[in-house]
């Protein structure tokens, strides 16, 4: 799995005017590394569903071994030093009970509530 791609760089944000995102067209004050307008999650999908697009790679060091930083198209800033793993806490299938009141109200309207 590719890391997020790292856009806490300033070069990549215009402070100026968005502009639409070259993948969804939403407006967005972001830029690629190449100055694209593009979201952040845009690029990151856009990464994951080509995974066949040519691929950057940090060079091989004493103690990190190569790492995929995403498409040319679209990559993070380099190397993540962060080697962290999260583990995530077991979920229980069955939720607790709780004491539901379901109150009288009229057919189609259910989940309509006003303030």
């Amino acid at each position: 799995m590719n890391p997020l791609l790292d856009w806490g760089d300033g070069r990549h944000f215009d402070h100026t005017r968005d502009r639409p995102c070259c993948l969804c067209g939403r407006p967005t004050p972001m830029r690629s590394h190449a100055g694209e307008a593009v979201h952040k999650v845009c690029a990151e999908d856009w990464n994951a569903t080509h995974p066949t697009e040519a691929r950057r790679y940090t060079p091989p060091s004493k103690g990190r071994p190569q790492h995929d930083v995403g498409t040319w198209r679209f990559h993070n800033d380099g190397p993540v030093t962060d080697q962290r793993v999260t583990v995530l806490a077991p979920v229980p299938s069955v939720s607790p009970q709780r004491d539901v009141v379901d109150i009288d109200i009229e057919p189609g309207q259910r989940g309509l509530f006003a303030a």
